[in-house]
């Protein structure tokens, strides 16, 4: 038996600023890491170990698509598969409930948010503003 408790961490990849050609199906990767398994007791009624699993799951976006609306439409639908992906590859035997997407989808929030804010401050030239008042 296979009981899983997910604490499952999704992150979100790091912005790389290079550019090159990109293709359609190139645009934003999921890599998935090969699920970390922890013994954290035993069942003593069926005596098989209680494991925690936890699968990482790393969307890497295209800087270029980051610029538009539709990037970031894209990176999101990204996220939710690769949380989707990395919840089915930490229990494949049990159905999501929802509550290890919601977990999934809840750790990614502020990663996704802090991508979006970085690739803005670089897309946008930074300003100084001086006052001057006599």
């Amino acid at each position: 038996m296979r009981t899983v408790t997910l604490p499952l961490a999704l992150a979100v990849g790091v912005l790389v600023l290079t550019t090159s050609a990109v293709y359609a199906e190139e645009l934003d990767k999921i890599e998935i890491d090969k699920p970390i398994v922890k013994v954290i007791g035993r069942d003593e009624g069926l005596d098989v170990p209680i494991e925690n699993v936890t699968v990482v799951a790393h969307v890497i976006p295209d800087p270029a698509t980051l610029s538009t609306q539709s990037g970031i439409v894209l990176l999101n639908d990204n996220i939710r598969e690769a949380a989707r992906e990395a919840c089915f590859k930490a229990d494949p035997m049990t159905p999501d409930d929802g509550t290890c997407y919601r977990k999934a989808m809840a750790s990614a929030k502020q990663q996704e948010a802090a991508l979006i804010a970085a690739h803005a401050r670089q897309a946008s030239p930074t300003t100084t503003k001086v006052a001057a008042n006599n």
